[in-house]
C-alpha cells in the first residue's frame, strides 16, 4: 500500500536488510549494521500490522459498563455525513432489539412492533420526530406517543416520554426525563433501515442500554446488515449479554397505517435498573 511504501522509503530497502539479517554470520557486516537492519525489519512490521487494522474491519470500538458511550464514539463515520430528516421518516418493522422496556416488561415476547416517523417542527423551529410506536403483548396493543427532538448533529436526537405506556408499569414513570437516542448506522431508500442505541448511567454505572433495528422492509438481509453493523460499531458487548439480541415476530400483524400524531415522549428508555 502507499502506506507501506512511504514507511519503506523512510526506513530503507526492507527486503536487502532481511538478506543482510539472514546472511549477518556469513558476510563482514559489522554488529551495528545487522542490528540496525533488525530494528527496520521490526518498525515496518510493526507499522504495516498498524495499517492494516486501520484500514479494515478490525477497529471495532470498546464498551464497557462504567460509562454510556457519546453518540461520535458510536456513530459509524459515514452517519455524520450522510444522514438526512428524510432518512428518518418512514414505517418501520423493529426486527430485532436489547431493551428490558420490551422484553421483560412483556414477559410474553413482544410481538408486531412498528414505529412510523414524520418529521415535523415545533413553533419556535426546532425539527422533531414524531413517532407513532406500537408494541402487542399478550395480544394487546401498546401505543406509544413518542417525540424525538433533532439536534444540531446529524443522528442525535433528545427524547421523551412524559406519558409511558408499558405493561405493569405506572405512565408517568419517566414524564420529565430527557433521553439521548443514536442512530449508529443507516441505510436510505425503500429498502432503508435504522439502528438506534439509547442509554442510561446512574452513579457511576450503565443501567439501561436500548438497541433497537428498525427497518422498511422484513427481510433477513436487512436484519443481517444491522446486526453486522451494530458489532462493528462495538453494539456485541450489549447485545451478547442479559437477555440478549431478540428478535420479532411480525406474522399476521397488520401493516402501515396512518397515523393520528403522536405528541411527545420516548420510546425505548426507561430507567430501568437492567443491562
Amino acid at each position: 500500500s502507499a502506506f507501506n511504501r512511504e514507511r519503506e522509503s523512510n526506513f530503507g530497502d526492507t527486503s536487502n536488510c532481511s538478506q543482510m539479517t539472514l546472511s549477518v554470520m556469513h558476510r563482514a557486516f559489522s554488529v551495528a549494521q545487522a542490528r540496525a537492519c533488525a530494528i527496520t525489519l521490526v518498525l515496518t512490521m510493526h507499522f504495516a500490522a498498524e495499517a492494516q487494522v486501520g484500514e479494515g474491519d478490525g477497529c471495532v470500538p470498546q464498551f464497557n459498563n462504567t460509562k454510556c458511550p457519546a453518540f461520535w464514539e458510536l456513530q459509524a463515520p459515514h452517519v455524520t455525513r450522510e444522514l438526512r430528516p428524510q432518512d428518518l421518516e418512514g414505517f418501520f418493522y423493529e426486527l430485532a432489539f436489547h431493551d428490558y422496556t420490551q422484553y421483560p416488561l412483556c414477559l410474553f415476547t413482544p410481538r408486531c412492533v412498528t414505529s412510523s416517523k414524520q418529521v415535523q417542527e415545533h413553533e419556535d423551529g426546532t425539527k422533531f420526530v414524531n413517532d407513532t410506536w406500537n408494541l402487542s403483548c399478550a395480544g394487546h396493543p401498546y401505543p406509544q406517543q413518542l417525540l424525538f427532538n433533532i439536534t444540531d448533529h446529524p443522528g442525535y436526537l433528545l427524547g421523551y416520554w412524559p406519558k409511558a405506556n408499558i405493561p405493569y408499569l405506572p405512565t408517568w414513570i419517566v414524564a420529565g426525563m430527557v433521553f439521548p437516542d443514536t442512530v449508529v448506522d443507516f441505510r436510505s431508500g425503500p429498502q432503508g433501515w435504522l439502528l438506534e442505541f439509547q442509554c442510561v448511567e446512574w452513579k457511576g454505572h450503565v443501567v439501561f442500554v436500548g438497541i433497537n433495528f428498525y427497518a422498511k422492509a422484513k427481510e433477513e438481509a436487512s436484519f443481517a446488515e444491522m446486526e453486522h453493523a451494530a458489532r462493528e460499531r462495538g453494539l456485541g458487548f450489549w447485545l451478547d449479554r442479559g437477555f440478549g439480541l431478540r428478535r420479532v415476530d411480525h406474522s399476521s400483524c397488520s401493516g402501515p397505517a396512518s397515523s393520528g400524531g403522536a405528541t411527545a415522549g420516548m420510546r425505548a428508555s426507561a430507567t430501568t435498573l437492567f443491562t
